[in-house]
């Protein structure tokens, strides 16, 4: 299931004001937002993407040359693995697989981290406004 977030101008100016208190790098438009988290190391970035129904869709990925290098990594790794399974050589394929299997799980529990920080804090400014 996708974490959505309606489109509305409180919900704008409380986006904008993440970034003004220092808690996000990134910008908001009225298509899409960009966030990444002010903390270091971070080559995370929440998106969130404006859908048909009037809400923003949130998407979770690395930032440009992570991401670029990650699938360049997963393509060395497909063919190295293509390779020695031709040669009759399993132990490489296997510890692969399992590398990326666990890099993959720790992917999906960062997002939903990350997800969760970003709408605890938003849900935290909608409280303070009232």
């Amino acid at each position: 299931m996708r974490q959505t977030i309606t489109k509305s101008d409180k919900n704008l100016k409380i986006l904008n004001k993440l970034i003004a208190n220092g808690f996000y790098n990134g910008y908001v438009g009225t298509e899409k937002f960009e966030l990444m988290r002010n903390r270091f190391p971070n080559n995370h970035r929440l998106i969130g993407i404006l859908n048909d129904t009037g809400n923003y869709d949130l998407k979770f990925d690395l930032k440009s040359p992570m991401n670029i290098l990650a699938k360049v990594l997963l393509g060395i790794g497909i063919l190295i693995s293509i390779m020695s399974l031709i040669k009759g050589d399993w132990i490489l394929p296997i510890a692969l697989a399992i590398f990326g299997l666990i890099m993959f799980v720790d992917f999906k529990l960062k997002e939903k981290k990350e997800i969760n920080l970003f709408t605890d804090k938003l849900l935290e400014f909608h409280k303070n406004e009232y």
